[in-house]
């Protein structure tokens, strides 16, 4: 893959991210701090790189891993079961919300080994 190529990529998962979520570009853009939705549409469109700081900080506001960002593929976390597993984290205690993240960490790990 070359880089027109990853920037195409990287602009359509984070559009289809950034819609599935419900923010607007200038709801995103605040979130990590560009001044104005400019960026955004930019990054968008191919027409813009993105610095690797960015890349992070968009794949944590998205929920997603930075290299999610750049993988082709079709499959984009539905919102609505993100929401449930963050209200069900939230009704967690701090010692129950730690073993989730373990337990997460564990099937991820599981995953990979596949």
């Amino acid at each position: 893959m070359n880089k027109e190529e990853a920037k195409k990529i990287f602009g359509e998962n984070l559009k289809k991210l950034r819609v599935a979520r419900g923010f607007s570009q200038d709801e995103l853009a605040k979130m990590v701090g560009y001044t104005n939705r400019s960026s955004i549409n930019k990054i968008e469109i191919g027409r813009s790189g993105i610095p690797s700081d960015k890349v992070n900080e968009l794949a944590r506001v998205l929920g997603v891993s930075p290299l999610d960002l750049f993988q082709e593929t079709e499959t984009i976390p539905d919102n609505k079961v993100i929401s449930e597993i963050s209200v069900l984290y939230e009704r967690l205690s701090p010692n129950g919300q730690e073993e989730l993240k373990k337990f997460a960490e564990y099937l991820i790990a599981r995953e990979e080994n596949k």
